[in-house]
């Protein structure tokens, strides 16, 4: 009788599944991760991993204001009083049209304020006036809306100026993330001749510097960087594109003399509402 010889059993394999995959890749991914060092860099030795240290510091810019140098106005007797908003550009073609006057060439001026002071404090435009030999019993007005095309004028009494009282809107000039002004709710300027807020139409007076007339004043922490006495958005540095919210509005007598007249405006920019 032969024995059979048994062979010894086959050991069994076990199954790889999906599910030890991730594992296995995700133990290769971590690593591979290095951590930053805290050493700093060296411009002279190298490092497989180094910090920078990078630092900003801005520093006190000035307050200013820039405005059209010449403001022209051109009236043709009616025989009536009239009322009409300067031109930062010679008028032409000025001629009596009914109770007014009508010119061609008007440009409305421009007015803004650059405040590179980083003070947050605020800031007021004024004026004063020298060299004043405006017309006999004329009005000179600074406000926020004037005529509907600059150098034509309208008939009104000389006591009642025809444009809306209008607080002169404001917008950031181009390239200039500003913070637009707010008209202050509380002006003390008694060093530079006033206390209270302007009304409009401001009347522009003041006989000299300490003596003047605030035209407008921009509450704390707004009015910072370079601000447009305008409307609309700028397409180019200097308010290019914008609607002019500036104007000064003048009203003469029907009876005025015939004569080329005028006046200096000191325009100031102090800081603080």
């Amino acid at each position: 009788m032969r024995l059979r010889q048994r062979r010894p059993p086959k050991a069994r394999r076990l199954p790889v599944t999906l599910s030890t995959v991730p594992l296995m890749v995700v133990a290769v991914l971590a690593a591979s991760i290095t951590t930053a060092s805290a050493a700093p860099c060296s411009a002279g030795t190298g490092a497989s991993s180094c910090t920078v240290a990078a630092s900003v510091t801005v520093t006190a810019g000035t307050l200013t204001v820039e405005t059209s140098p010449n403001l022209y106005w051109t009236f043709v007797g009616t025989g009536y009083d009239q009322w009409a908003s300067a031109s930062a550009s010679t008028l032409s073609g000025c001629a009596a049209s009914g109770t007014g006057t009508t010119c061609t060439g008007g440009v409305a001026p421009k007015l803004m304020v650059l405040d590179a002071s980083g003070s947050s404090s605020g800031w007021a435009v004024s004026e004063y006036l020298s060299g004043n030999t405006l017309p006999s019993g004329s009005v000179l007005h600074f406000n926020g809306a004037g005529s509907g095309t600059i150098g034509n004028s309208q008939a009104s009494p000389i006591a009642a100026d025809p444009f809306a009282g209008t607080t002169p809107g404001t917008v950031c000039d181009y390239a200039s993330t500003c913070t637009p002004a707010t008209a202050a709710g509380a002006c003390a300027h008694n060093g530079i001749g006033f206390t209270t807020c302007p009304a409009y139409a401001v009347t522009v007076g003041g006989a000299d510097a300490t003596h003047q007339v605030d035209l407008y004043s921009a509450t704390a922490s707004t009015g910072m960087g370079a601000v447009c006495f305008a409307s609309g958005s700028a397409s180019g540095t200097g308010c290019t594109g914008t609607v002019s919210s500036a104007f000064y509005n003048l009203g003469i007598k029907g009876n005025t003399t015939v004569g080329t007249t005028g006046a200096t405006i000191n325009v100031v920019v102090n800081s603080g509402p």
